[in-house]
């Protein structure tokens, strides 16, 4: 069995590495295959040339910077979770789990529960610990495959949209604007997480995906011969610490002395620091405090707004002196320039995806009905996750996909008499489950290792499939 299923990791990595483009250049082909299809199926207004002049404006440059308040939360969390990650006390806690593993092949295994567990909790600081812990480990053990590690950690984010901050279940239990369902009169009321994270379904799927399957699929797909693994330099890894270029040597702050300016004595000033750091994070303990007064559990307050805060202050709290933070910061920018670049033309082809001249429907809700037109009687939810599955590889963003095919999703489970949090639940985890083929989420991940994508791609084509597997039949036959 072992041997099967790295002959097949190593297969898949083979063909990955020859074929797959880069990341950005994905995002760019599947600008091109979007503009097509709705060019074919989208009911035009006018002529064709007049046609592909109006998805060209109004679908794509329509949407090309839709979402820029996103990608700028996008480009926070992963700089202060970096800067944050780099403090003393992180760093040691960081070192110590790294140390736990006993052998190379338990390392590889331990490396996805850590990330599924942190992205369960959020996923963005599931993105952010499991780069950084990936890289951990390769500092402890330097003789490990690291392409296989780093893939590990990025398998670990295949459970964010069933966690504690997925999109879908948060937005249906919001009563405000972003619960569009409800105000359009789909829903007649919120759906609570006791009936979409915290569901037996969702924790038994989470618990079979994160902390069964990963650790051991990876433990099997690990190399058996030295000669097959890929262990990082140890240039490199340093390297890696700065974003992909040379690292400097490490500089302690100087402690106080005559010699410094003013500003200079502000700059590495621990009072200032623990004074702003300190009166961000009684902010943090106040927003919760309210919102669990008002009956709102911190689990349902989480949002990407108040992650960055709380990672902010947390952060320079930590570092201990401005200057220590502003460094850490300095670092951390180096890992987002992908995110930079590639958030305008997903939401670009999100606006493909979603245009629709008067009379015609878009191409993504005439995916989602499709679907569910072809679907046999019980298998809604299979249909629910396989349609957010295909959708996300074009709009990689939960919530975004949600607008385009939730309304479709609900009604079909009115129509049908299915459970619509099961159905919604299917969704969350049908956008999660092609993350591993959509190299998007991926860039930072890649950009704190130093890796490109085709090296850890052809391991997450295997997590596609065994997850597909485990999610599809949970989501039919496990009690929500």
């Amino acid at each position: 069995m072992a041997n099967v299923i790295r002959q097949m990791a190593e297969g898949s990595s083979r063909l990955v590495e020859r074929y797959l483009p880069d990341a950005f250049l994905f995002a760019i082909i599947l600008s091109f295959v979007a503009f097509g299809l709705a060019l074919a199926f989208v009911t035009p207004q006018g002529g064709t040339m007049a046609h592909a002049e109006n998805i060209l404006v109004d679908g794509w440059y329509g949407g090309f910077w839709g979402l820029l308040s996103f990608a700028m939360q996008m480009t926070l969390i992963l700089m202060t979770g970096y800067a944050l990650a780099q403090s003393a006390v992180v760093d040691r806690v960081l070192s110590r789990m790294a140390s736990i593993p006993s052998s190379e092949r338990s390392a590889a295994a331990f490396v996805p529960v850590v990330a599924a567990v942190a992205s369960f909790v959020h996923w963005g600081l599931g993105l952010v610990v499991g780069a950084i812990f990936a890289r951990k480990i390769a500092e402890e053990i330097r003789t490990i495959d690291f392409p296989i590690i780093v893939a590990g950690a990025y398998s670990g984010f295949v459970v964010w949209h069933g966690g504690l901050a997925g999109s879908i279940p948060l937005v249906l239990n919001s009563s405000g604007e972003d619960n569009f369902l409800l105000a359009s009169g789909v829903l007649n009321s919120t759906i609570s997480t006791g009936q979409t994270i915290f569901t037996v379904a969702n924790i038994v799927v989470f618990v079979l995906v994160g902390l069964v399957f990963l650790p051991l699929l990876f433990l099997l797909m690990y190399p058996e011969n030295d000669e097959k693994k890929r262990p990082i330099d140890p240039a490199k890894l340093d390297a890696a610490t700065d974003g992909g270029t040379e690292a400097d040597p490490a500089v302690t702050p100087s402690p106080m002395s005559d010699e410094m300016t003013f500003a200079e004595r502000i700059e590495h000033s621990s009072f200032v620091a623990y004074a702003i750091g300190f009166s961000g994070l009684l902010a943090v303990a106040g927003y919760f405090g309210r919102g669990i007064a008002d009956g709102t559990m911190p689990w349902n307050n989480l949002n990407l707004n108040i992650v960055n805060f709380t990672f902010l202050f947390l952060g320079i709290t930590l570092h201990g002196t401005p200057s220590a933070y502003i460094g850490a910061m300095k670092e951390g920018v180096e890992n987002v320039w992908g995110i930079i670049l590639q958030f305008p033309f997903y939401a670009g082809i999100m606006g493909i995806m979603g245009y629709a001249p008067e009379g015609a429907t878009s191409l993504a809700t005439q995916i989602a009905q499709g679907m569910v037109h072809l679907s046999p009687d019980g298998t809604l939810p299979v249909v629910a996750f396989l349609t957010a599955g295909i959708v996300n590889v074009f709009v990689p963003s939960g919530g975004g996909e949600w607008a385009v095919v939730g309304e479709t999703l609900v009604k079909a489970a009115h129509s049908s008499g299915a459970s619509v949090p099961r159905i919604a639940m299917a969704a969350a985890w049908g956008d999660a489950w092609t993350n591993m083929i959509q190299p998007f989420w991926a860039i930072p991940l890649l950009a704190i290792s130093g890796l490109s994508v085709r090296d850890i791609m052809g391991y997450c084509v295997l997590v596609l499939i065994g997850s597909g597997l485990i999610i599809g039949a949970g989501l039919l036959f496990l009690p929500m």
